[in-house]
């Protein structure tokens, strides 16, 4: 578009709109952006110094980030290790074992809190110690008898097993210690 065919007021009126749009503090930078797009080889300092600057930033944000997530990683690990070692010295785990174990544990049976894992696996660790016992300990009471009488004739080992038991209760009792 050339100012060619435009009158002096029509030209008047673009360079005041030029000239509002550049002094407006909220449209400057746009119409600098502008003005530089269409005239690439126009130096316009303010602008190239606003660019830098904002890169600049850029790059310190960066850093900034990557530093708090490096700071927040090292809490946490710190974290981590002073819930390990609170776990030791309560004496809720003896080694670090015990520990990968219980964080096994924590893992399987989404349990957020160490202590509550390793409660948790303390219980465990001790329903297998405490084993319940066999109803008949020692040795059975059928190895008392001799089967082979009761296998031959079961009628005659039933009663000499019976004369015996009453011959037993019939003996005269001893009392203890004498």
């Amino acid at each position: 578009m050339s100012l060619e065919n435009l009158s002096e007021g029509e030209i008047r009126e673009l360079a005041l709109l030029a000239k509002e749009l550049h002094d407006n503090p909220t449209t400057r930078s746009e119409a600098l952006r502008l003005t530089k797009k269409i005239r690439q080889d126009l130096p316009i300092p303010e602008l190239d110094l606003q660019d830098r600057v904002e890169k600049t930033r850029e790059q310190m944000q960066s850093k900034i980030d990557a530093m708090e997530a490096r700071l927040r990683e090292n809490d946490a690990r710190k974290t981590l290790e002073d819930r390990r070692n609170a776990l030791k010295i309560k004496g809720k785990a003896s080694s670090d074992d015990d520990i990968q174990q219980i964080e096994k544990i924590m893992i399987d049976k989404k349990i957020a809190d160490h202590e509550a894992a390793a409660d948790y696996f303390n219980w465990m660790k001790q329903a297998e110690v405490d084993k319940p016992t066999p109803i008949f300990q020692g040795s059975p009471v059928l190895n008392n008898f001799d089967l082979k009488n009761y296998f031959k004739n079961p009628q005659n080992a039933a009663r000499e097993n019976a004369m015996q038991a009453l011959s037993e209760l019939r003996s005269p009792k001893r009392p203890i210690g004498l």
